[in-house]
Formats: structure tokens, C-alpha cells, sequence
């Protein structure tokens, strides 16, 4: 396995072929990278630019959708405690309104339970005045009186 030897790798280089034992070097074994033309970068450049906006855009729309968002739910927080302090009131009226009511009919009650006990009771004459007795006099007085007379 010498230099005439074809499958080796010495032999191969003496004979000046190629195989399996020894490859051919790529002419290009590193290639550039491709330079892009002046049109396509300013092509690729519009649309960064382009995207840029749209997420701007979008960044705002959000932004905005976020601050009516919380806007209306804070108006919908003191739309409903005022609802509440409405619905609170009015409990507070109608539950007034029954104790008034409850007031009046047990006032009525009141008055019907004494008419009746007026018509069950019998009607009695009211006694007659005794005229009012004359003050005596004083018995120091009567025996002065008395003694006068004498």
C-alpha cells in the first residue's frame, strides 16, 4: 500500500484522481452572503415602518379602549351606589308609610272598640246635683249672737 496503491490516499495523490479516500476541496467553501439590492432595502425598510405605525396605532386604540373602559365602569360603580341610595330611600318611605298606616288603623280599632263598649254599656241617669250646704257659723259667733239678745 504504497504510492501505486489507487485506493489509498498516497496513491490517489500520485495518480491525481479522486474517491472515497480523498475528496474533492469546494471551490466556494465559504460563501458570501448574498448583498441585498438598494430596492429591496428600502422596500423591507417602508414596511418596518409600516409596522411600526400600525402597532403605534394599535398601542393607542388600546390605550384609549382601556381609559373608556375604566371611565365606564367608574360611572357604572356611582350609577349603581346611586341606584342603591335610591332603592334605600324608598325602602326607608314605604317602611314610614306602614308604620303610619299601622298607626291609623289601630287608632280606628281604638275608636270602634269604644263606641262598642258605649252601646254595651247601659244608660244610666246621672245622678242629681245636692245643692251645696250652707256654711255654719262659728259657735264663738252663735253664743256672741246669743248673748246680745239677752
Amino acid at each position: 500500500m504504497g504510492k501505486g496503491d489507487k485506493k489509498t490516499r498516497k496513491g490517489k495523490i500520485i495518480a491525481g484522481s479522486y474517491g472515497v479516500s480523498r475528496k474533492r476541496k469546494k471551490k466556494n467553501a465559504y460563501k458570501l452572503a448574498a448583498v441585498p439590492k438598494a430596492e429591496d432595502v428600502k422596500v423591507k425598510a417602508a414596511a418596518e415602518v409600516e409596522e411600526k405605525a400600525k402597532a403605534e396605532a394599535k398601542a393607542e386604540a388600546e390605550a384609549k379602549e382601556k381609559a373608556k373602559a375604566e371611565v365606564k365602569a367608574k360611572v357604572e360603580v356611582k350609577a349603581k351606589a346611586e341606584e342603591e341610595a335610591k332603592a334605600e330611600e324608598e325602602a326607608k318611605a314605604k317602611a314610614e308609610d306602614k308604620v303610619e298606616e299601622k298607626a291609623k288603623e289601630e287608632v280606628k280599632e281604638e275608636a270602634k272598640v269604644k263606641e262598642k263598649e258605649a252601646d254595651e254599656k247601659p244608660e244610666t241617669k246621672p245622678a242629681a246635683k245636692k245643692p251645696a250646704a250652707k256654711p255654719k257659723a262659728k259657735k264663738s259667733e252663735d253664743k256672741e249672737d246669743t248673748g246680745k239678745a239677752e
